[in-house]
């Protein structure tokens, strides 16, 4: 699955990518949000950005157990903002891309070159292993899919 899903997110060329939306990149302004750090930008697949930033916010849900609902809740909140903006293509055409991608991140962040600092037990980077697999096997269609996969797994 990883192999298909490079191909495929190498081969969409599409739009400017931000390549490292995460929480911590975006600023509120007093016209909307103002996004930080785009030296990683190319000109790709819009889903990557989408997909990069809700894989920071279920993580999360590993660093603080107390407060998985805000985080669920704030991962749905973005999906559900970014998906109704799109107007360069068919939501329905960016949703799936960004719900594949979405696991395949996750695995990046336990097993790739860039981890995540606060997920060091083995037995929750197997569970993100586990939850990822699956997803990646499955070629899930949805974002609500893949969050409902991770709440399952906490």
């Amino acid at each position: 699955p990883l192999k298909w899903l490079m191909q495929e997110t190498l081969g969409m060329k599409l739009a400017l990518v931000h390549g490292d939306v995460s929480p911590k990149n975006i600023l509120i302004g007093r016209r909307g949000p103002v996004f930080l750090d785009a030296e990683c930008a190319w000109y790709g697949d819009p889903a990557f950005d989408l997909a990069f930033c809700l894989n920071h916010l279920l993580l999360k849900c590993m660093l603080n157990r107390r407060a998985i609902t805000r985080f669920l809740g704030c991962y749905d909140r973005f999906a559900e903002t970014y998906l109704r903006g799109v107007n360069w293509e068919l939501r329905e055409e960016l949703e799936p891309r960004a719900a594949q991608l979405l696991p395949a991140l996750m695995l990046a962040r336990v097993d790739g070159k860039s981890p995540v600092e606060y997920i060091t037990e083995d037995r929750d980077k197997e569970r993100v292993r586990k939850v990822a697999r699956i997803l990646l096997t499955d070629r899930a269609e949805r974002l609500d899919t893949v969050r409902d996969a991770w709440a399952a797994e906490l």
